[in-house]
């Protein structure tokens, strides 16, 4: 019976966890767990009674389901916008030709192209700076569209991936037929 209630209610917690001091039962997000010892868990209210004086570890206060999940997706649209402000400064900073240009950063990946000509290492050497300008490269291949894209190297790698999409189905294909062709062997 419980493995149904969970299956229909996912986010509702499998295990109850208990107040070290009170010994009642923590409501998910309600209560703070010591970082050291495993299974040391107290209640909200037991914490701000003692303030977790009586135990010799940091005690963290321990987020919902919910809460973790708000926080991860606020991380991970951050995440989106910094790449797509870098992107966007890659296209910027390949069209520039200002010496003093005032938008941020333009400076430091024009550097980055250059270091990208003149690197003896290179980014298969294991150059920290080739990887991350390769990185930002085929990043913007991906999302690129359009047929006369003046950011370095984005034809050549907008061509090698395509090359690679069509590798990839062709394989799918030959499988599918692979699969086609053993099926019809066992039905004659």
């Amino acid at each position: 019976m419980m493995v149904l209630y969970h299956l229909h209610n996912p986010t509702a917690p499998a295990f109850v966890t208990t107040c070290n001091v009170c010994h009642l039962d923590i409501e998910t997000g309600q209560g703070w767990r010591c970082e050291v010892c495993p299974d040391y868990d107290v209640c909200n209210s037991c914490y701000q009674k003692d303030g977790g004086i009586d135990h010799p570890h940091k005690l963290t206060n321990h987020p919902s389901m919910a809460e973790r999940d708000a926080q991860n997706k606020e991380a991970r649209q951050l995440r989106v916008l910094q790449l797509r402000k870098m992107l966007d400064l890659l296209v910027h900073a390949s069209q520039c030709r200002s010496a003093h240009c005032q938008y941020p950063n333009c400076r430091k990946v024009k550097g980055l192209f250059r270091h990208g000509i003149q690197c003896k290492t290179r980014a298969s050497g294991g150059c920290v700076l080739c990887k991350k300008m390769w990185y930002l490269l085929q990043l913007h291949a991906r999302a690129c569209k359009e047929s006369e894209c003046h950011v370095p190297r984005c034809r050549d790698l907008k061509e090698h991936l395509r090359r690679l999409q069509q590798q990839s189905d062709s394989r799918r294909r030959a499988a599918v037929m692979e699969m086609m062709r053993q099926s019809c062997r066992g039905c004659c």
